[in-house]
């Protein structure tokens, strides 16, 4: 019996560069799902890339950490009513109102259906602050009431001593397909370490993405791009199917088990 795999191309929507990108390594490479950030600038130009690759699974990547919130998020923006990565810190202090991320979520869900015209096939988010754990359990709680799979560091959540309650979700996440020398070799030594730990799942985010004026001002920039190449390489789907794997994704899990 093959193994599931997932490989999620995280931030849909953050730029046209990016979604480009994600489209590419749909179309013509081994991305088998997306997730969309609905508070980004380009996040309409994504839904009108959707619409022309209806088959492309869609999922929300949940924000709390960049950019405009769709509430008032009193204990996270900062002067500006930005969002920021002070979202660790005030977590750790005990000073995140989580009835305001708790209505955020909800906000962005509902955005997502109001721009895409249909739910999320799952919930991730963006630098994964879902996991922390003030936050994984409100978080847990929605996608389980709307029946949405979620992207799961069961690892994380084991060293904070939370109990995983979700059914829907990958046996394995890994996050280390990310940084300046990635090669086709990272990628697959990821699938065997999941083989070899008896994982029959696995989801694999990354950030695949052409270079427009918007991304040349992201901090990761250039490794979008050596993402790109490495996630079109014609060899790859073979030797994925070689390691027993099959590509996958959320959309279709959900279908499967109903």
């Amino acid at each position: 019996m093959s193994k599931r795999l997932i490989i999620n191309a995280d931030d849909f929507g953050l730029c046209r560069a990016q979604n480009y990108g994600i489209i590419e390594t749909f179309e013509h490479g081994v991305v088998s799902s997306t997730t969309a950030i609905v508070t980004s600038p380009a996040i309409e130009h994504a839904a009108w890339l959707a619409e022309r690759f209806p088959e492309l699974p869609v999922g929300l990547h949940f924000m709390l950490s960049w950019g405009k919130p769709l509430t008032p998020l009193t204990s996270l923006v900062n002067e500006q009513g930005e969002l920021n990565k002070g979202i660790w810190h005030k977590s750790e202090a005990g000073e995140l109102d989580l009835a305001e991320i708790s209505g955020e979520l909800a906000s962005q869900y509902q955005r997502f259906v109001a721009i895409f015209g249909q739910q999320p096939t799952h919930i991730d988010s963006h630098h994964h602050v879902h996991m922390l754990p003030t936050i994984y359990p409100l978080v847990e709680s929605f996608a389980k009431a709307h029946d949405l799979p979620l992207r799961i560091d069961r690892g994380e959540i084991a060293r904070h001593g939370l109990t995983v309650t979700h059914p829907q979700s990958c046996d394995r996440f890994d996050d280390r397909f990310y940084g300046a020398q990635l090669t086709q070799t990272d990628l697959l030594q990821l699938l065997d370490e999941a083989s070899e730990q008896g994982a029959h799942s696995l989801e694999i985010m990354c950030h695949p993405s052409f270079i427009d004026l918007e991304m040349q001002g992201s901090s990761y920039c250039q490794p979008r791009l050596n993402e790109l190449a490495i996630l079109t390489d014609p060899a790859l789907p073979a030797l994925i199917a070689e390691r027993g794997y099959r590509l996958t994704s959320y959309r279709e899990w959900r279908s499967d088990t109903t």
